[in-house]
């Protein structure tokens, strides 16, 4: 029995203190837990990430982006936009290097250097003619092989590497501000999710393989977003989305949903000002000394020497050019979210700013980006396995759902996707996507639109 706490039950009602909540799930995450070991918990969290990272052998610096986030910070540090924007290969906004620019120039004796060594073999594929760069970057920690006069390159973890640790802190810390929004966390649920933070699959992913702490930046940032969207703090609403939008582009998505949701025009517009001013406010200064570099990281769609590639998506085996590929991996989603939010808001109407079908939408609108990717690549599945995870702790339900969904997708898609012919990778990809969007916007559609109240007459 919680005697402390108000719960909401299965039924999506809210009993008083001292009512028993409906399920055992209920009952333990509704539990409560002290501050202290709450914090506890967040700070063990983390070294269990940290622990996981080591185990898989660190970031490898060759096959990953690292070099296009860590060599702009690099940039940045020393002041120099142009040169930080000729380094963004990848692209990516600005705002993870210059988030990180302040700490790798305090401490740029220690973790400064954007690049590390790596103990791994040497892949095959690096072996090629064209891979020269990459395997400078590679071998033994002992080899006399880095740029500075001659040293050996540093271990990942005594580089900037090390920084993209503070990619899950902010995660965590958005995931958590999100539950807490809800109404929910503060007990027990908040340090389960914590711990399926900790070792969830596709966070571990966003740094070991691909090297993208940017994107677990702009989730955690977008979920305190829709936080403070719950709390009807709209000008707050609209500065973490920039900055959610200044770490990855695919911000925008959940930002639709929450201008959708809002009750009126000046609580929208006071979340796009606060968007839009922090966002030229990252730009303007790269823009300003290098405009054709800063455009093609914002949009996304620049293609230099490739015509056409198939890759195991639905968009990827269409036999048309590689830039209008990348044209409909990015405008697609947009579109496909601005009617889900056109419907979402018809259909549940002021209902929709409620937890749970706002979260389910939010759900819906970051799936859209995966129906539309043209690559198979585990990290493009953290920002809707969050969601999911959420979704499940907010609906107070045990989290079947979203484990069974990050599970399939991260040991069941990927892994077997070189073993099936290409078409069949796509359809099963598509079926991945569609699945959350179906998951989100079920509690949409069964939200009930509030009913104006009735003024007697006298």
């Amino acid at each position: 029995m919680d005697r402390g706490r108000d719960v909401t039950s299965k039924s999506g009602r809210t009993p008083g203190k001292g009512v028993v909540v409906s399920t055992w799930w209920e009952r333990l995450g509704s539990r409560p837990v002290a501050a202290p070991l709450r914090l506890v918990v967040f700070v063990g969290a983390c070294a269990v990430f940290v622990v996981i990272i080591f185990v898989r052998g660190g970031p490898n610096p060759a096959e990953t982006d690292a070099h296009s986030v860590t060599l702009p910070t690099t940039s940045i540090s020393h002041g120099d936009l142009r040169a930080a924007e000729g380094e963004t290969l990848v692209p990516n906004p600005p705002g993870y290097p210059l988030l990180m620019a302040p700490l790798v120039l305090a401490l740029r004796p220690w973790i400064g250097s954007p690049y590390w060594c790596d103990d791994k073999p040497v892949p095959a594929i690096l072996y090629t003619p064209g891979s020269e760069y990459f395997r400078s970057v590679l071998g033994p920690c002992t080899a006399r092989r880095g740029s500075d006069r001659g040293k050996p390159y540093p271990i990942w973890y005594r580089s900037q590497a090390l920084l993209a640790v503070l990619g899950w802190v902010v995660l965590a810390a958005g995931a958590v501000m999100l539950l807490r929004g809800t109404g929910a966390g503060g007990a027990l649920d908040e340090v389960l999710l914590l711990v399926g933070l900790a070792v969830l699959p596709t966070a571990a992913d966003a740094i070991a393989q691909t090297f993208h702490p940017q994107d677990m930046m702009s989730v955690g940032l977008s979920c305190a977003a829709i936080s403070q969207a719950l709390r009807r703090r709209w000008v707050v609403v609209g500065l973490l989305f920039g900055a959610a939008f200044l770490c990855k582009q695919f911000a925008l998505l959940p930002l639709l949903a929450v201008l959708g949701a809002a009750p009126g025009a000046r609580e929208r517009a006071r979340v796009v000002v606060g968007a839009g001013g922090l966002v030229a406010l990252g730009v303007v200064p790269f823009y300003a000394v290098a405009p054709v570099a800063t455009e093609r990281a914002m949009t996304a769609v620049y293609v230099a020497g490739v015509d056409y590639v198939t890759t195991p998506t639905i968009v990827g085996i269409l036999h048309i050019l590689e830039k209008t590929k990348l044209e409909i991996a990015r405008d697609a989603p947009i579109v496909m979210t601005a009617a889900l939010v056109v419907w979402a808001r018809r259909r549940a109407g002021t209902a929709l700013l409620a937890p749970v079908p706002l979260l389910g939408l939010c759900v819906a609108c970051l799936a859209t980006r995966l129906v539309s990717e043209i690559s198979l690549l585990n990290y493009y599945f953290l920002a809707v396995g969050v969601m999911l995870l959420l979704l499940d702790f907010t609906r107070r339900r045990l989290p079947v759902v979203s484990v069974t969904w990050i599970v399939a997708t991260r040991f069941g898609l990927t892994p077997l996707a070189p073993h099936f012919a290409v078409t069949i990778t796509a359809v099963l990809y598509l079926v991945a996507a569609l699945v959350p969007i179906g998951l989100g916007l079920a509690p949409v559609a069964a939200a009930r639109p509030a009913l104006p109240r009735l003024v007697a007459r006298p």
